[in-house]
């Protein structure tokens, strides 16, 4: 039996916001003592408060106290992120990693950082590597008063000149500084509309809002670079989602013009009670009035989703089959239900019974049948194959 090969132990540094690549103009990753060395000194050249190069030099000392008692060997590198963080920092520290298994064959690592790692970042390295350990380099620090002033100092100088920083802790409350004094000079600041400025600003905040929207504007960019296939059938969808919301606008707003006619009250007048006596007609009108737009958006996009399906040569072509079967006789039973429940009629009671009995024998059918299919075709396959 052939020997499992050795790995060496990676002593990985993670720098987040690339404060190496950005002062020390050094293209990570950075592999070796040697490189890590220089890439450490050009650092702490460059800025000699800058805790990265703390944790690059740690790296190092590692790396010559493990190097005589690793069997397998031992390596130091650093993998950096961006500047700006988010999706494409830990993109690239991901791409980094994993160039760095493929060249190295590491399995196992020593993590060396300036401080706790994001949890995306900690879920990509542990997802790739097993930690043996993590280091976490704290610059020691006087804890006297001058020492606690120049620390100060030294934040509030990156909150103002540091533009990652400033558009947070300047940018935002010099927004709403702005849009107060603007407000008061007109006479229209009042403290119910300052506690609903504030209210609004931590919901938006609070539930992600902002970063949705932005997330959703790089989406809607972002499609204009893609296949002409996946343009069509967002487009299918947008276009089904707006039948979908008229669809149902004008089916209450039917429903409603006959609760009106039927009380004989203005529409400014309706209320609540008005609506539960009449509440089987009002849902039947609905129904009638919205379900017709609602199967063609349902139908839209299910053949689209066949027809790419099919394209794709994929085997969820079948499902959207189905799901077509499926959306058929759920229009016609909903359709005969609003029917029914606005005239009271049972013949469509009836009817309806009869459609469900025979729209779940045909599904059932259909899934025989597609089953058979694709039976035959991995068959086939399997036959070709040998």
């Amino acid at each position: 039996m052939a020997e499992e090969k050795q790995t060496p132990l990676l002593i990985l540094v993670v720098d987040e916001d690339d404060d190496v690549g950005v002062k020390a103009k050094a293209k990570s990753p950075i592999i070796g003592r040697e490189k890590n060395f220089e890439a450490a000194l050009k650092l702490v050249m460059a800025d000699p408060e800058d805790a990265d190069a703390n944790a690059m030099f740690a790296a190092i000392k590692i790396f010559d106290e493990a190097a005589g008692n690793w069997s397998s060997g031992v390596e130091v590198a650093t993998v950096t992120g961006k500047r700006n963080g988010g999706l494409e920092s830990d993109l690239k520290i991901t791409r980094e990693i994993e160039d760095l298994i493929q060249r190295l064959g590491a399995k196992e690592c020593i993590i060396v950082s300036d401080g706790p790692l994001s949890p995306s970042i900690s879920s990509i390295i542990t997802s790739r590597l097993r930690v043996v350990s993590f280091r976490n380099v704290i610059v020691k620090q006087s804890q006297t008063i001058e020492t606690s002033w120049m620390l100060f100092l030294r934040y509030l100088r990156m909150v103002v000149y540091e533009s990652s920083y400033a558009r947070t802790m300047l940018g935002i409350p010099g927004l709403i500084i702005l849009v107060l004094g603007t407000l008061y000079f007109y006479n229209l600041l009042s403290i119910p509309l300052i506690l609903i400025f504030i209210g609004a600003a931590l919901l938006i905040r609070g539930f992600g809002i902002d970063t949705a929207f932005g997330g959703l504007m790089k989406r809607i960019v972002g499609i204009s670079s893609k296949p002409g296939l996946i343009q069509i059938r967002i487009f299918t969808a947008v276009v089904g989602l707006i039948l979908i919301v008229v669809s149902l606008i004008a089916g209450v707003q039917a429903a409603l013009s006959y609760v009106q006619s039927a009380t004989g009250v203005g529409f400014g007048s309706l209320t609540l009670e008005h609506i539960i006596a009449h509440f089987n007609t009002f849902m039947g009108i609905l129904i009638i009035n919205s379900i017709d737009l609602i199967a063609v958006a349902a139908f839209l996009n299910t053949a689209y989703n066949i027809f790419y399906y099919h394209v794709m040569r994929s085997p969820r072509v079948w499902r959207h089959v189905q799901a077509m079967l499926i959306f058929f006789f759920l229009w016609i039973m909903i359709r005969l239900l609003g029917l029914y429940l606005s005239t009271q009629n049972l013949v469509y009671l009836i009817q309806l019974v009869l459609i469900t009995l025979i729209g779940f024998a045909t599904l059932l059918t259909s899934i025989t049948i597609i089953r058979a299919i694709r039976g035959a075709r991995r068959s086939k396959h399997d036959s070709e194959g040998s």
